[in-house]
């Protein structure tokens, strides 16, 4: 079973940002254009790089998450941009579109 729907605000260098589930009741997990075609506004080019730029700044409490962009890897336009803690540190990883995306991870978009 899902977790219940998660939108997560945070600031980043001065941005405003939410990081927000994506999965319905009942779904284990969907493919990764599912993902986003139900945050249809997540980030891209522009605010992936500002994030990557700012990484230091995320927030402790997001450690938990997998927080994924819609910023299309320049190699493959499968794979989209996703930021991780991997204990010590924020690190940026390329992540497949037809992996299976659970409740662990959550959808980064810009608030308004």
């Amino acid at each position: 079973m899902a977790a219940p729907k998660i939108r997560i605000e945070f600031e980043v260098g001065g941005r405003q940002y939410e990081a927000v589930s994506f999965l319905n009741e009942g779904e284990p997990s969907v493919d990764g254009d599912t993902m986003l075609a139900r945050v249809p506004d997540a980030i891209g080019d522009e605010d992936e790089v500002f994030l990557s730029e700012h990484c230091v700044e995320l927030p402790e409490f997001l450690r938990h998450y997998y927080l994924v962009t819609a910023r299309r890897s320049p190699g493959d336009p499968r794979y989209v941009s996703c930021f991780y803690w991997n204990g010590r540190e924020w690190c940026q990883h390329w992540s497949w579109l037809d992996y299976r995306w659970h409740d662990r991870c959550l959808v980064v978009r810009r608030r308004t």
